[in-house]
């Protein structure tokens, strides 16, 4: 014990001798790590934030909506789509087991007015379960309930965004208040809390009214049509389940040959995120490869320092050789110094990386950088890994120093 540290010493007293050109060596390693675990956690936030972003639009959730088919006739393209109605929602509602909540919806843009304000936004009517299916909470007042649906009721419930833009702030209180959607009065019943982006979608610019006042106001009297319909699974488990029950019951419904293509899409929320989670990971993946190129280079210029400091060093080598140095101590020191300059320069990295971090994340449009513990782990790891791998050439060569030529090395 007392040798190692006697080694330990002798390693750090020569490292502190050349501060500068020390400080210089670990730079390549600093600016290595710093890279990894920079570029890491701002691919690891951004992939949690488009995870959680897709999480926010319902648990266990099918979406279905009409397929869009375009052909060419006389006079140019064509473009044909069947609408999804109310007897397609009853046939689910009825035979799909599978399927715990069914939330039709249908809507359209309109201009929106209070006072002298005015907005364009999204209007969309829906049941009383949409806000559960599609994971919605009220923040102030009321959702759309069963009656209002029954009623044909003239209410409205609003996203932030639409509060700020009619009311100046989305700290306004417009329950109660009358706005007036395509010249006609609505009521405000509730407030929603804000959801946020969802890709290019502000989802917090939207009004929700009762479905059947949406479709009457907005399709005509006697439309039974739906933008879409939303379905929350029992259960994860279920949802290829689900999803293979109603598509069965659609193409029965539309009378859709086996062969045929269906006039429906069936969205599966479970394999959309899936898919979107490995994306973000295999780019996160390439950002910290292409960082870690810089450790490789960091490596090399440690390698480079250690043998210009072993043949600095030639006759200190020679002359404790001569008083009874083995190569193996030779070896351990000249390696430890590697080590020293590799592992100092993956933490300073580290905390480096970390704050480089967090300024890089809202310069790219993310709101979070997320640092996780594995990728500090493996950058340290591997700034040990090349301390040890650059640096045992040179300590190798300075053990097998001839000591008889060392101390004659001028």
């Amino acid at each position: 014990m007392r040798k190692l540290l006697m080694v330990l010493r002798a390693a750090f007293s020569a490292l502190t001798l050349h501060k500068l050109r020390s400080f210089l060596t670990m730079l390549g390693v600093v600016i290595g790590v710093g890279a990894v675990i920079a570029l890491v956690a701002v691919g690891a936030g951004a992939q949690a934030q488009v995870v959680s972003q897709f999480q926010s639009l319902g648990a266990n959730l099918l979406t279905v909506t009409a397929r869009t088919n375009f052909g060419f006739q006389r006079g140019g393209l064509r473009q044909s789509t069947r609408q999804l109605t109310l007897a397609d929602v009853e046939a689910i509602r009825g035979l799909a087991t599978s399927v715990r909540l069914i939330a039709p919806d249908f809507g359209s843009n309109a201009t929106v007015t209070y006072g002298s304000k005015t907005t364009s936004t999204n209007i969309t009517g829906v049941t009383a379960e949409y806000s559960v299916v599609r994971n919605w909470s009220v923040g102030r007042g009321r959702f759309i309930t069963v009656d209002d649906d029954d009623d044909l009721a003239m209410v409205v419930v609003l996203g932030q965004t639409t509060v700020k833009n009619l009311f100046g702030s989305t700290q306004a209180n417009p329950i109660g208040e009358t706005i007036r959607i395509n010249r006609q009065n609505y009521t405000v019943v509730g407030i929603l809390k804000a959801k946020g982006q969802s890709g290019p979608q502000n989802q917090d610019d939207v009004i929700f009214m009762p479905l059947r006042t949406a479709q009457i106001k907005f399709g005509g009297a006697g439309t039974t049509r739906v933008r879409s319909i939303s379905l929350q699974v029992r259960s994860a488990e279920e949802t290829d389940l689900a999803q293979a029950q109603v598509t069965a019951i659609l193409r029965a419904l539309h009378d859709i040959q086996p062969s045929a293509q269906a006039d429906f899409v069936i969205q599966n929320q479970a394999d959309i995120l899936e898919s979107v989670a490995q994306t973000s990971g295999t780019f996160t993946t390439l950002l910290g490869s292409i960082a870690a190129i810089s450790l490789l280079v960091g490596g090399i210029g440690i390698m480079n320092i250690m043998l210009v400091s072993v043949t600095e060093r030639t006759r200190e080598v020679g002359l404790r050789k001569a008083v009874g140095a083995k190569n193996r101590d030779i070896l351990v020191q000249f390696l430890i110094e590697a080590v020293a300059l590799s592992a100092l320069g993956g933490l300073i990295g580290v905390a480096a990386g970390i704050g480089a971090a967090q300024l890089i994340t809202p310069l790219l449009g993310g709101t979070r950088a997320l640092v996780t513990p594995q990728s500090v782990v493996l950058a340290l790891a591997v700034s040990l890994g090349i301390g040890v791998f650059f640096g045992l050439y040179p300590a190798n060569r300075a053990a097998r120093l001839n000591p008889i030529d060392a101390l004659r090395y001028e």
